[in-house]
C-alpha cells in the first residue's frame, strides 16, 4: 500500500501529459479568455497618455533683504530642504488649486468615451454608481467633486532624488488636454505659491472692498430694472404732468355735464307739472317740440273748432258729430303717444348724463390715485438711482486702488518667486497603454501558463472515477471488467446478429437465418439501449470487455448451481439496461448448452420490451402480483438459449418488485 502511494505521488512526464491532455478543454478556455480579453482591451479601449513637465525650486532670498541691494555680496539665500520641496509638491496637489482648474478648463464636463469597450465600462461603472447611492451605500457628489477627484489620481506629482526638481506627471486619453492642463496646473501654481510666500498687503483688502462693492452695484442694478420693468417707468415727472392734465380737463367736463343734468331735471319737471295741471297741447316749450308733434297740433285745431261748430247744429249722436269726434280722439291718442315717447326719451338721455357723470368721476378717482402711488415711486427711484450710482462710484474708487496694489505686488515678486518651470508638458504621440505588442506576447504566455494551471487544478477538484484503480483506491472494490466508450447515439450502432455462416471468436456458432429475421424484426421497433452483442464481431473492444465481465463473475459454477446476477446502476443512464442486455448476449453465444433468462426488473423505466421486440404485458409484475404463471411470462429471444421476461405494467402502490415477498419465490422458480 505505501509503495502504490509513493508511487501514486510521484509525477511524471506521462501524468502531466494525461492530466493536460484530459482537461485539454479548460487550457483551451481559459487560453482563449485571457486573449480574448487581452485582445479586446488591446484593440477596444481608448488609448492612454503621458505627460510629464519639471519644476525647479531655488533658494529663497531672505526677508530682510531688499532686490536693489548695492552690491550682490550683501544678498543671503536660504538653501532649498527637503521639506521646502514636499510642501510645494503638498501646495502643488491642494484641492483648491484642483478645484481652480477644474472651473477654468471646464474638466467637470465629462468625456464621452471613444472605444467600444471604454464606453461600456463607463456605462457599467455608472450603473452602479446609481444603483449605490438608491441602496444607500454612497452618496450622490456634483460633477465638480468627481472632476476634482478624478484629477487627483490621474496626476502624480512627485520629488526627484537628490535635485530640487519636482516632477509632474498626468496619464489621460486626450493628449492635448492633459498637456494643457498640466502647463495651465504649473501656471496657477505658481501664482498660487506667490499669493502663499508673499507678504499680504492693501491689495488683497482691496480686492475685497471691489468684490463686495461689485456685488452690491449689481444688487442695486437689479432692483432697479426690476423696479422699472415692474411699473413700465419711462419719466414719471411726465407722467405727473400729464395725470395733471387730464384730471384739469375731466373735471371740467364733469362739471359741464352736471350743469347739464341739472338744467334738463328742471325743464323736464316743469313740462310735466303743467301738462298734469292744465293737459294744454301748447304746454311743451319749443325745445321738446318734434316734426310730428307740430304736425298734429297743426292739425287737431281745425278739427277742434269744427267739432265745437258741429256740436251746435247736430246731436252729439249724430253721426256726423261722432265721425268728427272719432277722428279727433284718433289724433288725440296719437299726440298722447308721441308726448309719452318724448318724455321717455328725455329721460333716458338724462340717466346717460348722468351715468356719464359718475365714469368720469370714477376716472378722476383713479387718476388722482395713480398721481399719488406716482409720486411715491419717483421718491422710491429716486433712491434706487441714488443707490447705484453710490455703488458704481465705490467700486471704480477701489478698482482703481486693487490696480494700484496690484503694481506695487508685482515688484516684490522676484523675492517669493523661488520656483521655475524648467520643461513645460508637451502633447505626446505614443500612448503608454495599452502597448499592443507587449500585452498580446503577455498574454499569450499568460494565457498559457494559467491554461494549464487551470488543467491541473480541475483535475485534482475532479473527484469523479476516470479509471478502474480509482475505484479500487477509493471504493475499496474489485474492478470485474471496463467497457470502453461508445461515442454516437444508440441508434446508429448496429443490432443485428451475425450473417449466415460467419464464424463467432471462441467457438460462437453462427446465427440462423430465422434467427437473422427475427432479430430484424426486433431492430425495427423502437430504439433502446444498443445490442451490440447481437453481432460480436463487429466490436472486438465491447466484445473483449462483456466477455473480461463474464470471466470475473463466474457465472456457471458446478458447486452452486445456477446463479443470479443483478446489474444495477446508482441513477438513470448510467448503462445498467446496456450493460444487462449485452451481458446476457454474450453469455447465450458462449454457453449454447445453457439457459440463459433475461428478466427486466427496472418496473420505472423498462426497456427490454422495446429492444427485443415482446409485449410489456404479461411480465414479472403480473406473476409476482399473481396474475400469470410463470411459463406465461417467459418469452423466447432471437438467440435459442435466451428467453426474456419483462417488466410488466407497474402498478401505483409498487416502487420496486425486490419489496414482494413473492420476488424470492419468482427466483426460485426460474432457477
Amino acid at each position: 500500500m505505501n509503495a502504490t502511494q509513493e508511487q501514486t505521488g510521484r509525477l511524471s512526464l506521462r501524468d502531466i501529459l494525461i492530466v493536460i491532455f484530459s482537461k485539454l478543454h479548460v487550457l483551451i478556455a481559459i487560453f482563449i479568455t485571457i486573449v480574448s480579453v487581452t485582445l479586446a482591451v488591446v484593440f477596444f479601449t481608448d488609448p492612454i497618455y503621458k505627460v510629464s513637465a519639471n519644476v525647479l525650486v531655488k533658494p529663497v532670498l531672505e526677508p530682510t533683504l531688499k532686490l536693489q541691494a548695492p552690491t550682490p555680496t550683501h544678498l543671503s539665500a536660504t538653501p532649498v530642504t527637503v521639506q521646502d520641496i514636499n510642501s510645494e509638491v503638498h501646495i502643488m496637489s491642494t484641492p483648491q488649486l484642483l478645484r481652480q482648474l477644474v472651473r477654468k478648463l471646464d474638466l467637470a464636463k465629462e468625456e464621452v468615451p471613444k472605444g467600444h469597450l471604454s464606453r461600456l465600462w463607463s456605462y457599467l461603472g455608472e450603473l452602479t454608481g446609481k444603483q449605490l447611492v438608491r441602496m444607500g451605500l454612497a452618496t450622490q457628489s456634483s460633477p465638480e467633486d468627481r472632476a476634482v477627484l478624478e484629477l487627483q489620481k490621474r496626476l502624480e506629482v512627485k520629488p526627484i532624488t537628490l535635485s530640487n526638481m519636482i516632477e509632474v506627471n498626468m496619464t489621460g486619453k486626450d493628449p492635448d488636454l492633459i498637456a494643457r492642463t498640466v502647463n495651465e496646473l504649473l501656471e496657477d501654481y505658481i501664482l498660487y505659491h506667490a499669493g502663499l510666500f508673499r507678504a499680504k498687503g492693501a491689495r488683497e483688502f482691496y480686492a475685497r472692498q471691489a468684490e463686495m462693492f461689485a456685488n452690491s452695484l449689481r444688487q442695486a442694478e437689479d432692483s432697479l430694472e426690476k423696479f422699472k420693468e415692474e411699473w413700465s417707468v419711462v419719466e414719471i415727472a411726465a407722467q405727473n404732468s400729464a395725470n395733471i392734465a387730464l384730471l384739469r380737463m375731466m373735471r371740467e367736463n364733469l362739471a359741464l355735464v352736471q350743469a347739464q343734468i341739472a338744467e334738463r331735471q328742471t325743464k323736464t319737471a316743469a313740462l310735466k307739472e303743467n301738462l298734469a295741471r292744465t293737459g294744454n297741447i301748447g304746454a311743451f316749450t319749443k325745445e321738446f317740440q318734434t316734426p310730428i308733434l307740430e304736425e298734429l297740433v297743426r292739425a287737431m285745431g281745425p278739427l277742434l273748432a269744427e267739432r265745437e261748430r258741429i256740436g251746435i247744429h247736430f246731436q252729439e249722436d249724430s253721426p256726423k258729430y261722432m265721425a268728427l269726434n272719432k277722428q279727433v280722439l284718433e289724433l288725440k291718442h296719437v299726440y298722447d303717444k308721441q308726448i309719452s315717447e318724448i318724455l321717455n326719451g328725455n329721460q333716458l338721455d338724462l340717466d346717460g348724463l348722468i351715468n356719464y357723470a359718475s365714469v368720469i368721476r370714477k376716472s378722476i378717482k383713479n387718476i388722482e390715485e395713480q398721481s399719488l402711488l406716482l409720486s411715491q415711486k419717483q421718491v422710491e427711484l429716486d433712491r434706487l438711482t441714488r443707490e447705484v450710482r453710490q455703488h458704481e462710484e465705490n467700486y471704480l474708487l477701489y478698482t482703481k486702488k486693487t490696480e494700484e496694489a496690484r503694481m506695487e505686488e508685482q515688484q516684490d515678486t522676484a523675492r517669493v518667486s523661488n520656483v521655475e518651470v524648467t520643461r513645460w508638458a508637451e502633447p505626446p504621440s505614443v500612448p503608454i497603454f495599452p502597448r499592443k505588442l507587449l500585452m498580446i506576447a503577455l498574454a499569450l504566455i499568460l494565457g498559457g501558463l494559467m491554461g494549464v494551471a487551470g488543467a491541473f487544478v480541475t483535475y485534482y477538484l475532479d473527484h469523479t472515477v476516470k479509471t478502474p484503480a480509482d475505484i479500487v483506491r477509493h471504493c475499496q472494490m474489485q474492478v470485474l471488467a471496463s467497457i470502453p466508450f461508445v461515442t454516437g447515439h444508440p441508434e446508429e450502432e448496429p443490432k443485428m446478429p451475425p450473417s449466415l455462416g460467419s464464424e463467432t471468436d471462441q467457438g460462437a456458432e453462427p446465427a440462423s437465418a430465422a434467427e437473422r429475421q427475427k432479430a430484424s424484426e426486433v431492430l425495427t421497433t423502437d430504439p433502446g439501449p444498443p445490442l451490440w452483442m447481437s453481432d460480436p464481431q463487429r466490436f472486438p473492444q465491447l466484445l473483449e470487455g462483456f466477455r473480461t465481465l463474464k470471466t470475473g463473475i463466474h457465472p456457471f459454477d458446478p458447486t452452486q448451481g445456477n446463479k443470479v446476477l443483478l446489474v444495477t446502476g446508482s441513477d438513470r443512464q448510467v448503462g445498467s439496461s446496456t450493460v444487462a442486455f449485452n451481458l446476457a448476449l454474450i453469455l447465450a453465444w458462449d454457453f449454447l448448452d445453457q439457459p440463459i433468462l433475461l428478466v427486466n426488473s427496472n418496473i420505472a423505466d423498462p426497456s427490454l420490451h422495446r429492444v427485443f421486440g415482446v409485449d410489456l404485458e404479461p411480465g414479472l409484475m403480473n406473476y409476482l402480483n399473481e396474475e400469470q404463471p410463470l411459463e406465461h411470462i417467459v418469452r423466447p429471444s432471437f438467440r435459442p438459449n435466451l428467453d426474456l421476461v419483462s417488466a410488466g405494467r407497474r402498478p401505483p402502490n409498487i416502487l420496486s418488485p425486490f419489496d414482494l415477498q413473492r420476488f424470492v419465490a419468482f427466483l426460485d422458480e426460474a432457477r
